[in-house]
């Protein structure tokens, strides 16, 4: 059931009818990475919150208030971000915003993941 209504625009259909759109397994809110622009659920990502002067803040909890960007927790992401300044436009602030809190908390989260995974057998 696809096709085009009569302003040659095309018609709604269910991803789920038409197959064409991988759903995954994860039911819940879904947000957009600012670095890589993938979506991913909410417990897979970084929340980040603008401070008062001009830095980011790591919102772990997921309950400061403000807007928030949200941010793999890798390194790849994190630079992307940057190299992009995805940060400013995400939180809508203009200005250049300190981002070594989160660098630091990246790089400590790689090791620690890095970690743990060479010590599985």
């Amino acid at each position: 059931m696809g096709g085009t209504d009569r302003a040659g625009l095309r018609t709604r259909t269910s991803h789920a009818k038409a197959g064409t759109r991988h759903t995954s397994a994860v039911t819940g809110p879904m947000r957009t990475c600012v670095g890589c622009r993938v979506t991913d659920s909410r417990s897979a990502l970084l929340r980040v919150v603008a401070g008062g002067a001009g830095d980011l803040v790591l919102d772990l909890r997921r309950c400061l208030p403000g807007r928030g960007a949200w941010l793999h927790p890798t390194g790849e992401c994190f630079d992307l971000a940057v190299r992009r300044r995805a940060f400013g436009r995400a939180l809508r602030v203009s200005g250049p915003l300190d981002t070594s809190a989160v660098a630091e908390w990246v790089a400590a989260h790689e090791q620690i993941t890095a970690s743990i995974q060479r010590n599985r057998p």
